[in-house]
Formats: structure tokens, C-alpha cells, sequence
């Protein structure tokens, strides 16, 4: 039996959409390692891109566990390529803010003033609540910014995801 490459899974919906799904753990997973493990405050720009991590996670995971119909795959992929392009133009904004600070900076209350009084409101601020300033350049690295890594995280999951629709609109296997 032959040995299936890396570049084969890329022609295959699942395991394009388990890669789609890594990279979003990946993503959540450092924000809030730079929210609580750095002390970094996210601004409500970075929690809309946390969002659009999510909504690709949660389209990506329903096209891996329910592979049965051609349409939902095919809905679910569509889902994927919007989730994405939400996200990329939220980080585009974000970078061009960052490289442009207004005088004044509104960024608002945030999200997390969303779910007050709500049942477990203290988890959904743990993810949620934004307190930062989204003209200012968070950069735990030291070169690059996670606005600047979030477009590229976007633009390239956006790439994957146009791939995505493709393969599940063309009828391919999805396994």
C-alpha cells in the first residue's frame, strides 16, 4: 500500500479541515496564553478575531464529524470561507489601525459587557472581556504583532478554505 504525503491530505476535506481545525486551537490557544499567562489585555478587535478562530473550529469540526451529505459538507465549508473572511478583514483593520493611531482611541466596552447577569459569566469573561487599547501594538516576540500574525493566520486559513469549498463543491470524498 502506498504511503499517503502531506500534500495528498490537502486534496482530501477532512484532513484539510482537521488541519483548519489545529490551527484554530493553535491561535485560540495563544491568545489566551497572552491574555493570562503574559498579562496582555486583549482589545474588543482582538476578541471579534477570537470569534472568527471559533466559528471556522466549530464549521471545520462539523465537517470532520458529519461527512455524510454533500450539501451540509458543502454548507459547512461555505461557513469556513466566511468564518475566515470575517476574521481576515477584522485583522486587516486592526494591522491598518495599529499602523495608523488615530489621536483618539474608541474602542468601546468590549464584549465581555455583553454578557452581564449572565449563567457562567465569569467563563465567557475569561474569553471574552476586552480592556486593551486596539491601536497599540501588542508583541509578545518582540518583531512581529499578533494583529500582524492574525492576518496571516486569516489570509492562509482563507487560502485553505477557498481549497476547502472547492473540493466539497466538486463532489470529492469527503474521508
Amino acid at each position: 500500500m502506498p504511503r499517503m504525503r502531506l500534500i495528498d491530505l490537502l486534496h482530501r476535506p477532512r484532513p484539510l479541515a482537521g488541519l483548519l481545525i489545529a490551527a484554530c486551537v493553535a491561535a485560540l490557544a495563544t491568545g489566551l496564553f497572552v491574555q493570562h499567562g503574559l498579562g496582555y489585555e486583549p482589545c474588543s478587535l482582538c476578541v471579534l478575531q477570537r470569534l472568527g478562530f471559533m466559528g471556522v473550529l466549530a464549521a471545520a469540526v462539523l465537517l470532520v464529524a458529519l461527512p455524510g451529505a454533500p450539501a451540509l459538507s458543502v454548507a459547512f465549508a461555505a461557513t469556513v470561507l466566511a468564518m475566515t473572511l470575517g476574521g481576515l478583514a477584522v485583522a486587516s483593520y486592526q494591522v491598518w489601525l495599529q499602523a495608523f493611531p488615530p489621536l483618539l482611541v474608541a474602542c468601546g466596552r468590549g464584549l465581555g459587557a455583553i454578557f452581564e447577569d449572565w449563567p457562567f459569566e465569569a467563563a465567557l469573561r475569561w474569553v471574552f472581556d476586552s480592556q486593551g487599547d486596539c491601536a497599540k501594538p501588542v508583541s509578545p516576540l518582540g518583531f512581529v504583532s499578533l494583529a500582524q500574525l492574525g492576518l496571516v493566520a486569516f489570509l492562509l486559513m482563507s487560502a485553505a478554505a477557498v481549497h476547502l469549498l472547492r473540493l466539497t463543491a466538486r463532489g470529492a470524498r469527503v474521508g
